[in-house]
């Protein structure tokens, strides 16, 4: 009986380890089995959200490139990094002016793409001292404003408005020195066709980029009002372009090299970036509708320029002086030869 006793302990323990044995084994066999659908989750996981971070990023880099390329007198975009998150991500860029030849260096630009960001990467605002800042209207002419790096910035001024006060920059040349080169903002006195400009621009004078005749004659405003403590108007004071609210083309390309046809390059940019949702695409559209007009086809016929950017050193500048199509002149960055 003893015996019999014994086995079936020995039979019940021996079961009880196969139990247990059985359990581990399952529970590793759970492990790995997690472990391995993980692997495969995240690793799917990544290659789907790659794909759908470049799908996000291709419309938003497109349209921001596109849009600087018509809103940036004389500056290009120079390196560009891009970031990949979840779902989206950031990218920058440098941008840098031709100054005759040579590279100057203007700051650096970002923007964001995704679900979680935008393309202000949700900035709610940016603020600064008056000194660095755009010009608006021409009570702001009263001060030469600056960018972040003390390079000057550049105005233009309406053809068809008459100012109190005018920049006249090109005064300057004797006192800026022969051996300082420059970017100068020319404003016509009327607007001119892309042959009539390069006509009237010396062969000597590097013409860089052209200001187009963006005014919607029927909405735009062109003065701001002067108002008292007593929220009373007093008084008007017209309005000035800075170089950062533009629009134009540009005559040289990226490598410092001539463009060929640089007006159907500004046409094909506009025409692009309405097809974006992006940021930019209000301002793209709106463009078109003034440019192309009542036909709604956007031709070179179409599209007139009221100034001009041009680079050069005192000698060769001078030349542009006294001119009777040149209404007003504003100097912008002005840097050493070599």
């Amino acid at each position: 009986m003893d015996n019999g006793r014994n086995n079936d302990l020995f039979d019940v323990k021996k079961m009880e380890k196969t139990i247990k044995k059985a359990k581990r084994r399952a529970s590793w066999k759970t492990i790995l089995i997690t472990i391995a659908v993980l692997v495969i989750v995240i690793i799917v996981g990544a290659i789907a959200n790659r794909s759908i971070v470049y799908r996000l990023e291709a419309p938003i880099q497109i349209s921001a490139t596109e849009f600087h390329d018509i809103s940036a007198p004389n500056e290009y975009i120079g390196k560009l990094e891009r970031y990949h998150g979840i779902l989206g991500g950031e990218n920058r860029y440098t941008t840098y002016k031709i100054i005759e030849g040579k590279v100057v260096y203007t700051g650096e630009e970002r923007y964001g793409f995704g679900l979680f960001r935008n393309e202000n990467l949700n900035r709610i605002g940016i603020e600064s001292p008056i000194l660095i800042g755009r010009s608006y209207s021409e009570e702001d002419l009263q001060n030469q404003r600056y960018n972040e790096f003390g390079q000057r910035e550049m105005v233009f001024f309406y053809p068809f408005l008459e100012y109190k006060n005018y920049r006249q920059d090109l005064s300057l040349l004797d006192d800026i020195g022969e051996e300082k080169m420059m970017e100068v903002a020319l404003s016509f006195n009327q607007g001119y066709s892309f042959e009539e400009v390069q006509n009237m621009i010396a062969d000597e004078v590097t013409l860089s980029w052209l200001w187009v005749d963006d005014v919607n004659d029927e909405k735009d405003s062109f003065q701001f009002k002067q108002i008292n403590d007593n929220n009373e108007v007093i008084g008007y004071t017209n309005l000035v372009r800075s170089e950062e609210t533009v629009y134009g083309l540009s005559l040289i390309d990226e490598n410092g090299g001539i463009k060929e046809e640089p007006v159907l390059g500004f046409i094909s940019s506009i025409e692009s970036g309405q097809q974006y949702n992006a940021r930019w695409q209000g301002e793209f559209r709106r463009l078109f509708t003034i440019l192309s007009g009542e036909d709604e086809q956007l031709t070179e016929e179409d599209i007139q320029f009221f100034g001009a950017v041009v680079t050069g050193n005192a000698e060769t500048l001078s030349r542009l002086k006294d001119l009777p199509f040149i209404k007003a002149s504003s100097v912008g960055v002005i840097t050493d030869k070599y």
